[in-house]
């Protein structure tokens, strides 16, 4: 229709010139051309007119707008450029006007000859747009994008801001209308593979822009910058509450920023230009007050995906330099260029990053805070000036507005690329430094080696210095390239399970020089390494998954670069890999997990190593000393046993985080089959705001044998406590929560403040909220307080007192009226509220796999726990190992195992696990496997013992439950059954009856951490026999212990603790391999033989309590509590 009316229109105005003849032509050639398509982005047009045209009658039109002014020359031809930018769309219109040449004045108006020319406006350009189909959004483990996103993309990159602006508590991604996903395009096509969470803007330290709207300002046809702007609000995000972290750090939070609220509205514009991957973003302040407000700006920032952090600091003042510093994530520092985070595993190949503003644009370089994977980067100041009391230099006057601007980057998998986006944005002198990694003899490429340009100053000592300027990951063909400021580095590379180029213990250092638009190459080689395959079967030859360690040195170790920003030696770095929060423990070099057919493979440097190749605390332990030599494959057949008789009972982990976390980047994939090689049959996922479901990627790995996924989520409050919930159901129309329980109480935008009378939930709230969730309805779900004292510490919860009582005051503020930390609103819980404690089903008293959560279980935690059991509080002690990285091998640390109606993973119940919880019968072991029951000698047989499936509604310590066994005589047998393999060997039982407790630490003067005394300790040998079992063509630890109990006068509980002790028991080395001393062990020989004499794990086992009835009334009447000195 539109071509027709076109033509009509032409035929008829063709020849209308006033006093001309029928068919005289005025304008001639006009480029563009009708039909045209323009693929540059600026373009030449062009008009000419004949010799009867006047040109001072010229018009030209487009789409509308008259751009005859950007036309020169004449009488006949006119030109011109048209640049990018209005009125320039994708289907353009342009209208060529003129009149006859000749007409004297005063005549009749002329109308002229009208000439229209449709072409397009094609050059690769940026593009927003509202997502309409699913298969328009980027796609990866942490692509959230959804329909009515807004998508903004080129031909070299997508990012995607969130259009959804429902509340969704996750931390930085709680508010819509920020960059939620990125991802590259190469070639036309997208790369998938999103490992970004989200990012988002700052107002004031504590508070965010709340978006309530999202708009597209410029969708890019006209060929210049796609615009996306998202406005709201300032609101608190819940899930942060920097004010109390710092108080809890010991530092000053500035004054007059605590939870205030602003009237103030802020709006974040997402700018990105066709031709870069990287988008400016620019927030704008506006002050509605009638007075001027200073703020600490900034924005949080959370990969959440398997990224490694990389942060180019400041090279001069006004920033303080921090002269060491290389990848990995840092406390703190006092000046940043920008903050990397780039993929490794699964997520290789792409990488993010946010550019900081740079001087004269701030006063002084932005600097960043990291805790727990979440960044907190401060624009125009100093979080080390912030925190000593330093003033904000971020004015908005009054009734006016102020902005900021930074860039965020998406690439192709190097930290460098961080760089390359720095200098272009910043404008700063540079050039190319390139090269590849190969391998010695062959010449082959080695792909994924990590290349750093390091800058090494030796003297004199003001300017020493050491610090990774640059870091590339090697592509397909070995080859890295980059742009770096100009100056001098010194050029290395690594790559894990190869030598250092030269042989050595650090890898040879290539000083380079590189000018501004200059080239320099430089190449690495690597020698060549070895290569060692395990296969793992379990006694009937079948495989089966395994952990696979590799005991020995290192012998091209990770070079570590400590420096010092608020205390001592408190950022950690490294050059090549961020091991820093994921460290190896000592004594191993490597750690691997299998397949689900049991077989791994990995590079290894030559050398002799011992190979250790186990399953968790129910399996033996197969070891073999290798020589791997380079250029040669090592394989090691591996045949583990299940030693442990767990029959009837299923082992889970009830604390588990992966990369839908923010302070975890293992994934799913990973965290599977370390559990499958664990031997631990059932996942609980508990990710930090998220309800994590595995079934289908175990299924999709092949592991559904091996290991099983309950649903859960961990509800994360920043500072009063976390709270396990499972087994919970999916609300998969919140894509990036799956349903979280909202913790922090939702409130109307702009309002969620305390003083408005918005509070986050109490603990009795939380856990209503959690059962009240619609995909919860028949689940039974149960709720667990997580590493206790994290929880009963900081609200002041004495467990002493009868009922337990949270000691808070909600008069306790400071000169300025600001909450102190004895205070609910310091935490911004309602302080009308008269007690903060309440009652959950279980307590996670033991979570971790090292010494020192051993010991934080015994000395601070368990008389919390028996505190309650004395005062008829029945509640469950739990053992896993909240763990949130991988090569660490806390997955194969504290486990606990519930009754079950079947042995098969697969066939795991969920409604079982959560009633065990709920009765309180679990049981609880690191290398150790313990069971107890109670026997009555009456002559009734009865029995209580944590074995056999709970029904529906049976509570802790009855007979519903199978806990509770009434006597007539007044005493019992306890029957102690304890099953360990030989490398988890233990020397001492403790009973705990009705114990007493100590206090073990305070809080403001109220005692809230408790240790408990032991009614009676059993030594092995003079009191009970270890002995030694065949089993599956392997061997077991095993002891059965039975204890008469008689003249009980009043109803007791009873506990069990099973341990090795330093001194009598050799460390579980190297199964449990925390805390080995390398002083003690300083060869593999050494290493291969650890004694009881030396530092390290020891086994250790817990039962859940038993309970006698006594007086013969049916129930357990609680004894009261008793705290010594």
């Amino acid at each position: 229709m539109r071509g027709l009316v076109r033509a009509v229109f032409g035929m008829g105005l063709a020849a209308l010139v006033i006093g001309s003849g029928c068919g005289e032509q005025l304008v001639g050639p006009v480029t563009p051309g009708d039909g045209a398509v323009v693929n540059t982005f600026s373009f030449p047009i062009s008009v000419k007119l004949t010799a009867n045209a006047d040109p001072n009658t010229l018009s030209v039109e487009l789409n509308g707008d008259d751009i005859t002014s950007q036309l020169t020359g004449g009488p006949l031809l006119f030109t011109g450029t048209i640049d990018p930018g209005a009125p320039l769309l994708d289907d353009n219109t342009l209208v060529v006007r003129v009149a006859r040449s000749g007409q004297a004045p005063g005549g009749p108006t002329q109308v002229g000859v009208v000439k229209t020319i449709e072409f397009q406006y094609l050059p690769p350009k940026a593009r927003a747009s509202v997502v309409a189909n699913q298969s328009e959004c980027p796609t990866g483990p942490l692509a959230h994008c959804r329909p009515g996103d807004v998508l903004v993309a080129n031909t070299d990159a997508r990012f995607v801001i969130q259009g959804d602006l429902a509340r969704n508590l996750h931390f930085t991604g709680t508010f819509g209308g920020n960059i939620i996903d990125a991802e590259t395009v190469v070639g036309g096509v997208p790369q998938g593979n999103d490992n970004f969470f989200e990012i988002q803007p700052m107002l004031n330290i504590e508070q965010v822009i709340h978006a309530t709207s999202v708009e597209i300002v410029n969708d890019g046809q006209d060929g210049t910058s796609a615009i996306v702007r998202s406005c709201g609000p300032d609101d608190l995000l819940d899930d942060i509450n920097p004010s109390s972290q710092v108080a809890s750090l010991g530092g000053l939070f500035p004054a007059g920023v605590d939870d205030v609220d602003y009237d103030a509205v802020g709006c974040t514009e997402y700018r990105l230009n066709p031709q870069t991957r990287t988008m400016e973003v620019v927030t704008t302040i506006e002050n509605l007050s009638p007075d001027p407000i200073t703020l600490f700006v900034g924005d949080f920032l959370n990969g959440g995906g398997e990224l490694e952090q990389y942060t180019p600091i400041a090279t001069q003042a006004p920033a303080t330099i921090l002269r060491r510093a290389g990848v990995g994530e840092m406390l703190a520092n006092f000046g940043i260029r920008a903050l990397s985070l780039y993929g490794y595993g699964q997520a290789e190949g792409v990488d993010y990053a946010l550019i900081a503003p740079a001087v004269p644009e701030v006063p002084v370089p932005s600097s960043s805070f990291t805790t727990s994977g979440v960044s907190f980067v401060m624009h125009g100041a100093t979080i080390p000036q912030a925190l000593l009391g330093g003033s904000p230099n971020f004015e908005v006057p009054a009734n006016d507005s102020n902005s900021f601007r930074r860039w965020f980057e998406v690439g192709d998998g190097s930290g460098g690329n961080a760089v390359d986006s720095m200098v272009d944005v910043l404008a700063m002198a540079n050039g190319t430094l390139t090269g590849c990694v190969r391998e010695a003899v062959t010449n082959a490429p080695i792909p994924g080696a990590r290349v750093v340009a390091r800058d090494i100053v030796t003297s004199p000592p003001a300017a020493v210095r050491d610090v990774v300027r640059s870091h590339w990951v090697t592509d397909a063909n070995g080859c890295y390239e980059g742009r770096v400021p100009t100056g001098s580095y010194q050029v290395a590379a690594g790559k894990r399970g190869y030598p250092y180029e030269g042989g050595g213990s650090t890898p040879l250092l290539h000083p380079v020089t590189v000018t501004a638009g200059g080239t320099v190459v430089q190449d690495v080689v690597l020698p060549q390494t070895g290569r060692l395959r395990v296969e793992a079967v379990d006694h009937a030859s079948d495989p089966v998954p395994a952990r696979v360690g590799v005991v020995g040195f290192d012998p091209s170790p990770e070079i570590v670069l400590t420096g010092t920003v608020i205390s001592a030696n408190d950022t950690r770095t490294q050059v090549f890999y961020d091991q820093t929060a994921d460290p190896i423990p000592t004594g191993l070099s490597r750690t691997e997990y299998t397949d689900a057919n049991g077989v791994v493979e990995i590079d290894l440097e030559p050398g002799t190593y011992q190979i250790a190749v186990s399953r968790g605390s129910e399996w033996s332990l197969y070891t073999q000393q290798v020589a791997i030599t380079a250029a040669t494959t090592t394989t090691v057949n591996a045949q583990l046993a299940h030693v442990v008789d767990s029959t009837g009972t299923i082992s889970a982990d009830y604390h588990v985080h992966m990369i839908d976390s923010p302070d975890s980047r293992v994934s799913r994939k990973d965290r599977i089959e370390a559990f499958a090689g664990e031997g631990v049959d059932n996942i609980i996922a508990t990710d930090h705001a998220y309800v994590t479901d595995l079934d289908a990627e175990i299924a999709a790995l092949g592991f559904t044998s091996f290991v099983n996924s309950t649903p859960g989520e961990e509800v994360t409050t920043f500072d009063y406590g976390h709270f396990n919930a499972y087994p919970q159901g999916q609300d998969t129309s919140r894509i990036q929560t799956m349903g979280s329980t909202d913790h922090g109480g939702a409130a109307p935008p702009g309002q969620d403040f305390p003083s408005s009378g918005y509070y986050n939930l109490s603990p009795a709230q939380i856990e209503a909220a959690v059962l009240a969730k619609p995909q919860n309805a028949g689940k039974e779900t149960v709720v667990h307080v997580n590493h206790i004292d994290s929880h009963f510490s900081p609200l002041r919860i004495d467990t002493s007192l009868t009922p337990p009582q949270s000691v808070l005051d909600p008069n306790a503020v400071d000169g300025d009226g600001f909450p102190l930390p004895a205070n609910p609103l310091f935490f911004r819980l309602d302080p009308s509220i008269p007690n903060f404690y309440h009652h959950f089903a279980g307590l996670e008293l033991w979570n971790g796999y090292t010494i020192g959560q051993q010991g934080e279980f015994l000395d601070d935690r368990i008389g919390i726990w028996m505190n309650l059991l004395n005062q008829g509080l029945l509640t469950t002690a739990i053992s896993d190992t909240d763990t949130h990285e991988l090569h660490n091998l806390r997955s194969g640390g504290a486990r606990s195992w519930t009754p079950s109606s079947t042995d098969a993973p697969s066939g795991v119940v969920d409604v079982e696990i959560a009633r065990a919880v709920r009765a309180g019968k679990m049981v609880g072991g690191q290398g150790i496997y313990v069971q107890t029951r109670l026997l009555a000698t009456d002559g009734s047989g009865g029995t209580a013992s944590l074995v056999g499936t709970v029904p529906a509604g049976a509570q802790p310590g009855t007979a519903q439950a199978g806990t509770l066994v009434t006597v007539t005589n007044a005493e019992v047998e306890l029957e102690i059954t304890v099953q360990a393999p030989t490398w988890a060997p233990y020397d001492e039982i403790e009973i705990y009856r009705n114990a007493s407790t100590q206090v073990a630490g305070s809080n403001g003067g109220t005692p809230t951490l408790f240790t408990a005394l032991p009614t009676a300790t059993l030594a092995a040998g003079p009191d009970f026999t270890v002995a030694t079992v065949p089993v599956n063509g392997s061997q077991r630890l095993e002891t059965t212990k039975t204890v008469l109990l008689s003249g009980l006068t009043q109803d007791e509980w009873i506990v069990v603790v099973v341990k090795g002790n330093a001194g009598t028991s050799p460390p579980m080395f190297p199964v449990m391999a925390d805390g080995v001393s390398l002083a003690q062990n300083p060869d593999l020989a050494s290493l291969s033989t650890v004694t009881a004499a030396e530092n390290g794990i020891r086994a250790l086992g817990v039962t859940n309590a038993l309970y006698v009835d006594v007086d013969q009334n049916g129930v357990f009447d609680a004894p009261g509590v008793s705290v010594v000195p």
